[in-house]
């Protein structure tokens, strides 16, 4: 399969796998190194115990604002002396991944990201209407560097701050018309990561990819007629139901329009 489809079907979704460290103190023979060991170990089960107290506040004083905005965002800094392992963590809380039910919310937070943003096309066929949104907004690896540099400078093995997110990872709208429906999407990629050198729009039918990769036909999420092409680092995508009547073409001209300039 090319490497313009294998990136088609990626999810705009991502998943942040941390590692976790068993610590095993062996003990020495003399008895002097033994309680040295054990002394050294209860200093630093104190200091995780502090540091936990200490997130575990910071997180409750969070939650408490989150209350009262529930679609701010926060990222927190927890030092690697808290959490064991050989780096800092860096994670969010709050609302950094908002979905709309209705066009309009959709459109008002939209209209304050300084990058890309999707709208609805000038030529929508008769009888779709809009039925979801969601803005894939900052992923905590964005703020690492940053919230380190900042806690290290202040001094904190603990810290937090919001942040006024104004530029997305990705944005997806849902359109439908009865069984039929319509998705519009794009997703932004690492400019250390993969590398596309497609030039224009690639398409491919449902029955085309069923028939290229068999085993798609177990994941009836992967099976839809998709459109894809490539701008600045970003993957445009639009995708119908196998059973969808739009033509590829019919798909070329919403994507003429689908991307706000």
């Amino acid at each position: 399969m090319k490497t313009t489809m294998k990136v088609a079907i990626a999810t705009l979704s991502s998943i942040l796998l941390f590692g976790s460290m068993n610590l095993a103190a062996e003990a020495a023979s003399s008895p002097a190194v033994s309680n040295l060991t054990l002394k050294t170990a209860a200093a630093k089960s104190q200091v995780a115990s502090e540091g936990e107290k200490l997130e575990k506040k910071e997180q409750a004083r969070i939650a408490e604002l989150l209350e009262k905005n529930p679609d701010d965002t926060y990222m927190v800094y927890v030092s690697n002396e808290v959490t064991k392992q050989k780096k800092a963590v860096v994670y969010s809380m709050g609302n950094s991944f908002p979905k709309f039910d209705t066009y309009d919310a959709y459109q008002k937070k939209a209209s304050t990201l300084k990058d890309t943003v999707l709208q609805q096309p000038n030529d929508l066929p008769e009888g779709y209407q809009f039925v979801t949104a969601g803005i894939d907004g900052p992923y905590s690896t964005d703020y690492t560097k940053e919230m380190e540099a900042e806690a290290k400078k202040l001094g904190k093995k603990i810290y937090s701050k919001k942040i006024n997110w104004t530029r997305a990872n990705g944005i997806v709208l849902e359109y439908a018309n009865g069984e039929n429906n319509l998705n519009m999407s794009y997703i932004a990629f690492d400019p250390k990561g993969v590398t596309i050198d497609q030039k224009g729009y690639s398409y491919q039918s449902s029955a085309e990819i069923i028939k290229k990769n068999p085993k798609f036909a177990n994941s009836p999420e992967l099976i839809r007629n998709t459109l894809i092409w490539f701008e600045k680092g970003k993957q445009f995508t639009i995708t119908t139901n196998p059973e969808n009547p739009l033509t590829k073409d019919d798909l070329i001209k919403l994507a003429e329009t689908m991307v706000k300039k």
